[in-house]
């Protein structure tokens, strides 16, 4: 087509951010030129219009100035960028590659990059005639599509409590486990990882706290990835996610029955029209635990434990310690390691564990199909030396979606998430922490590993080095994922869509637990040889083989209509969906093998005393139906009304439905005429909603009677085996309801410098099933009565959200704080009443426990005698308060501690800095208002010949330091009391990524479009208030698997 340059193409300047239209009227009219803005009109420009303001300017003073724009999505270059000459109209548009060129007048030009939902950016000219940039995302652009439920809304007009993150930071992580990604990151999101191993670290993840009684589990949020409810985002990909949406109020409504603990919604990438992009990334990390317990050595621990056999003996005058003066000495000395070892068994048993992953990633496509391809492999290994532990995990993914009509889109997510996990036999699922507890109470008296290089017995005999000689416990997971949409936009109806999708997931998990017998050496005394002796556990070969199968079968339907009649927009969303799920399992059992070398079940005894076998099936489904309306008028008064009518097949026909309703409505206030007054103001939005939302994590089918199979009884001359009832069945068994009430405020100013958002939000949960245990006495023949809809519960709250962004020259920082307050009660329970009412459970927190009230220890015998204490309590021993004043320690004394380890009080702090090529990611988190009871730190010179702490030793009363602060060793107390339960508190260096971009002018030699280099760290640095010598996040005392603090090396190309 010929120009036609006499005639300018004129479009209103009220469009003028958006650049994508214009370049797109530039290359329609075939200009490759830029535009200029007359305050009226953008028209555009080329050397010959008379519209090009340079030609005004003197030509010996004119230069160009080019360069690329480029940002972390679109490395290859970004379309549509308006680039400006600061305090002029002249400027250009960035073609398709993101390429520009643009006429400069001095030296002392400034360039102004922007773009829809990015940064601004100012670059001073001075010399340079090529000038590359990066655009950084706009963390408060109020045109950011965030995804609800069953479909997305712009920020500006969302009117629930909705907390999103691009998926792009969660790889800025090096944990391959997404849960744990997500710690500090978003406001109202509890993340607290208890283990770090491998494959089995996934974190308790909260919403706002506990709203219901049970644990952790009972209280998780429902997860949907790609619209289909599942059961876990940890082994994800985290290069496929796109974002991640909490729903975290009323808006939570529209997934009714499984959503009262809030919905995270999960979105994965899809391709992009466009030539193919491929991206491959590689990391080589290298772990070790956060914290690891210092124990004691060899002298302190044989003196400690001579404290507490000397205590235990009455504290006699005339007394022979266990361990002789010399044997200490010779323990400290180092003079015979053979019979006097000093064994350090932290460091004798643990390594340096590594970390390996791989990501391949292409989307692409023409106008009419477009797809998104990956692969991902992680592979970890063990803190153990000598631990068969290996993790490996695979990830596939294949995202199509084609344009059949101009109408009809149908589209296609296939993928798989394969895992392998082999770890010791004696480490079970339950039982994770196990191999730790065991090193931590290894008493370093004992010897880990002769000098000839035979292994020693350890503690009991659960010497860790011996871990690989035990066998393993395996299990294989291949879990496939199967989505099929199709889209239709009804032609003669304008804004009316139709949409299906139907869902298919199958998991077939094959598990396998070989426990061998062990051996390990003792050296004699007598015949100075090395006894070889059988260890603890079998006596010979078993196998536990179980084969476990998932199924999920899911339907959706939905029509949508979305349509603006002058100001007033209108959108309805209606839809329908069941699901059908089914668990089988078997699993068989043999000991006795013909040979250890075979770990097949058919190569096991078939003597009845020796085998086993079990298995069971269950089935499951929902069927509902839910509906969204959402109404605005201008973009100023908006409304939303979502419900769900529910039904689940774990409750009896007659209350099988319920129905859970949420309403929402907002005011920006900002767009009012009497706020133009306000030029710092950019957008204030006042929100608030209220909705019902149901519960259904309880046990299935409650409302039947159920039967265990117990004593057999004979009937004549045979031996017929019985059953016995379980619990009374609860025919009106229905669902927890949960009330959900949410006000909020948020806003942008000077130029959306500063973000802000704060709310406030109170949940009364109901309906909760408990037990009756004062309404109702016990039944006669029945192992317990059924549990009813009877408890009630009181959470509430607040978040704040702070963010600030601003460039200085080309320096880029985007800086996010959040920090998020939950606390319930129970309102009722049924429960017996206590000897004291502060000793209820009404009234406090859910999972407030019991304990005593520690006041420090008895320094003498003379503040002993004056106070009231336990029988056999000693000098040195813990002070407990007569909390009722009788004159007598007992139960009585007891009370209900209004904390648990569920933090009440979570926030992060992230800053983002870009400065020319290189950029810096800083994630701080914490938490406080959390205790962790760790009864197991009092241990100290026991009977039972088990290490202990050094903390614990350390400050102990003793004869020689009667003012000690910390109680005597093997001292006497009664349970659960304060001297054990430790402030939580701390703030954790939880991430931090450098990273540095190669030059385009470089890597373009090689036909890449990006390649950044980068180390990152996690779990980098801890600072706790109290808990110092372990992980304060552990919860469990000796009993965990500590987290991971990981070094990450990587590399990430684009072509």
């Amino acid at each position: 087509m010929q120009n036609n340059l006499l005639n300018p193409v004129k479009v209103p300047s009220k469009y003028a951010l958006i650049g994508i239209i214009a370049q797109c009227i530039l290359y329609t009219w075939g200009f490759a030129g830029g535009y200029a803005d007359d305050g009226k009109h953008l028209r555009t420009t080329n050397g010959l219009s008379e519209w090009i303001v340079l030609a005004e300017k003197q030509v010996s003073q004119e230069r160009t100035v080019s360069g690329r724009v480029t940002s972390d999505e679109n490395p290859e270059g970004l379309p549509g960028v308006n680039v400006l000459i600061k305090g002029t109209a002249q400027g250009t548009i960035t073609d398709v590659d993101g390429n520009y060129s643009i006429e400069v007048p001095s030296d002392e030009s400034v360039l102004v990059f922007s773009s829809i939902g990015f940064v601004s950016e100012e670059i001073v000219v001075g010399t340079q005639s090529v000038i590359d940039v990066m655009m950084i995302p706009d963390i408060t652009s109020l045109d950011e599509v965030v995804v609800v439920g069953y479909g997305e809304q712009k920020r500006e007009t969302i009117t629930g409590s909705v907390a999103n993150i691009d998926g792009e930071e969660i790889t800025k992580s090096p944990t391959p486990n997404v849960s744990n990604s997500l710690a500090g990151r978003l406001p109202g999101l509890v993340v607290n990882q208890r283990s770090g191993e491998p494959g089995r670290d996934d974190p308790n993840i909260l919403i706002r706290g506990s709203g219901t009684f049970g644990d952790d589990g009972v209280n998780s949020p429902l997860v949907v990835i790609d619209g289909v409810p599942r059961s876990n985002m940890s082994r994800l990909n985290p290069q496929d996610i796109e974002s991640i949406s909490v729903l975290k109020d009323a808006s939570a409504a529209i997934y009714g029955a499984r959503a009262a603990n809030g919905v995270i919604l999960i979105t994965t990438k899809r391709g992009k029209q466009g030539k193919p992009v491929f991206d491959l990334s590689y990391n080589y990390a290298l772990q070790r635990p956060t914290r690891v317990l210092d124990v004691l050595d060899a002298p302190t621990f044989a003196q400690t434990f001579n404290e507490g056999a000397w205590y235990r003996a009455g504290r006699p005058d005339d007394w022979t310690p266990f361990y002789s003066n010399d044997a200490i000495r010779q323990y400290a000395d180092g003079s015979n390691p053979i019979l006097y070892p000093n064994t350090n068994w932290v460091d004798e048993v643990l390594k340096t564990s590594t970390q390996k992953r791989l990501n391949l990633s292409a989307t692409g496509g023409t106008e009419n199909i477009r797809y998104f391809l990956s692969f991902g492999s992680t592979t970890q290994d063990g803190s153990f030396k000598n631990d068969p532990t290996n993790y490996q995990q695979y990830n596939m993914r294949v995202k199509v979606d084609v344009d059949l009509t101009d109408n009809l889109t149908v589209g296609a997510n296939l993928s798989a998430i394969l895992n392998d996990k082999t770890y010791a036999s004696v480490a079970t699922a339950d039982e994770v922490w196990i191999n730790f507890h065991n090193l931590y109470l290894a008493n370093p008296t004992l010897v880990s590993r002769y000098p000839n290089g035979l292994i020693g017995a350890g503690r009991l005999g659960e010497n860790p080095l011996l871990l690989d000689q035990r066998g393993y416990f395996n299990q294989d997971d291949s879990p496939l994922f199967s989505t099929f949409t199709a889209s239709y936009k009804v032609p003669f109806v304008e804004g009316l869509k139709l949409e299906g999708s139907y869902n298919y997931d199958l998991n077939n998990q094959h598990e396998k637990r070989w426990r061998l017998p062990y051996y390990f050496y003792e050296y004699n005394t007598q015949t100075e040889e090395y006894d070889r002796k059988q260890g603890t556990g079998s006596s010979s070969a078993e196998l536990w083989d179980t084969f476990r199968k998932w199924t999920t079968e899911l339907y959706n339907f939905r029509i949508n209509y979305d349509r603006t009649f002058n100001q007033h927009h209108v959108g309805v969303l209606l839809g329908t969906e069941q699901q059908e799920n089914n668990y089988t399992w078997v699993q068989a059992y043999r000991r006795n093998f013909v040979s250890s070398a075979i770990d097949q079940i058919n190569v096991g005894s078939n003597d009845p005393a020796d085998k086993n076998n079990g298995g069971s099936a269950t089935t499951g489904g929902y069927n509902n139906y839910f509906g969204r309306l959402n109404y605005d008028y201008a973009g100023k008064y908006l409304l939303e009304f979502v419900f769900r009518y529910d039904g689940s097949q774990i409750f009896p026909e007659e209350g099988r439905y319920g129905f859970f309703p949420g309403v929402s409505a907002g005011w920006r206030i900002s767009e009012e005429p009497f706020m133009s007054s306000l030029g710092f103001v950019n957008q204030l939005k006042l929100r608030g909603s209220y909705g019902q939302i149901g519960n259904d994590r309880v046990d299935p089918y409650q409302y039947l009677q159920a039967y265990s199979f117990g004593d057999n009884y004979v009937f004549g001359s045979g031996d017929v085996p019985g059953v016995t009832p379980n619990v009374l069945p609860n025919p009106d068994i229905t669902w927890e309801v949960s009330e959900k009430l949410d006000l909020g405020i948020e806003g942008t100013l000077w130029d959306r410098a500063l973000g802000f958002e704060f709310i406030l939000w109170r949940e009364n949960r109901s309906n909760i099933l408990a037990t009756r245990n004062v309404s109702i006495s016990n039944v006669f023949g029945f192992s317990g009565l059924p549990d009813e809809n009877i408890g009630k519960v009181k959470n509430k709250g607040f978040e704040l959200v702070l963010t600030h962004q601003n460039s200085v020259g080309q320096l880029n920082y985007q800086i996010s704080a959040n920090t998020a307050f939950a606390r319930n009660r129970i309102e009722f329970m049924d429960e017996v009443p206590q000897d004291e009412p502060y000793k209820n459970q009404t009234g406090h927190p859910v999972g407030a426990g019991l304990f005593y009230q520690a006041d420090g220890i008895f320094n003498t015998q003379e503040e002993l005698d004056a106070y009231p204490h336990l029988p056999n309590t000693q000098v040195g021993d813990i002070k407990i308060v007569d909390l009722n004043d009788d004159g007598e320690i007992d139960g009585a004394d007891q009370f209900r501690f209004d904390y648990t380890s569920t933090p009440e009080y979570v926030f992060g702090l992230t800053t983002n800095l870009q400065y020319k090529n290189f950029d810096l990611n800083v994630l701080f988190q914490g938490q406080t208002n959390a205790y962790n009871y760790d009864d197991r730190f009092g241990a100290l010179g026991n009977s039972a010949f088990d290490n202990a702490l050094v903390a614990r030793a350390t400050d102990r009363w003793t004869v020689d330091n009667p003012d000690g602060t910390m109680p005597r060793a093997d001292g006497n107390a009664p349970g659960n009391n304060t001297m054990w339960l430790f402030d939580a508190t701390f703030v954790r260096l939880k991430n931090v990524e450098l990273g540095y971009s190669l030059p385009r002018e470089l890597i373009s030699k090689v036909k890449l479009t990006d390649a950044r280099f980068y180390v990152s760290g996690f779990n980098v640095l801890t600072w706790a208030k109290e808990i110092k010598w372990a992980d304060p996040e552990a919860n469990g005392g000796l009993l965990y698997y500590p987290q991971m603090r990981v070094f990450n090396v990587g590399v990430n190309v684009k072509f």
